[in-house]
């Protein structure tokens, strides 16, 4: 849904409120996957994301010169921990283009993941 607010009060049990009085943990990681997309929307990126057999997903993924881009999401402060990330580098190294993690950090690479904080996304 490209409107949060709408998806927190159609989906979320109207958690808008919560969310107004500052209470962020309430299902933080949905809104914040959510408002990601939005932005990825917005730069004509279609929005797939993967998922093999319910052990191994990834937020969103996308072309991106002639290889495959990933993006996780993460809206918590362990936000270096990505088994589904790192098995993805792991198995698919020479496919992928760019490995992407937006959080609350700072810009870093650490490795082959590229560290980018939130409201990066609007500049991918």
């Amino acid at each position: 849904m490209l409107d949060t607010g709408l998806l927190c009060s159609m989906s979320m049990e109207n958690i808008q409120f919560e969310v107004l009085n500052g209470n962020l943990s309430v299902n933080e990681g949905a809104l914040t996957e959510n408002a990601v997309a939005c932005e990825l929307v917005k730069r004509g990126i279609s929005l797939h994301y993967y998922d093999h057999k319910s052990r191994r997903e990834l937020d969103f993924i996308f072309p991106e010169q002639n290889k495959i881009s990933v993006i996780e999401v993460k809206s918590g402060n362990d936000y270096k921990r990505h088994a589904s990330l790192d098995a993805a580098i792991k198995d698919f190294k020479e496919k992928i283009n760019r490995a992407m993690v937006f959080c609350k950090g700072n810009t870093e690479q650490v490795g082959g993941i590229i560290y980018y904080p939130l409201y990066m996304t609007m500049f991918l």
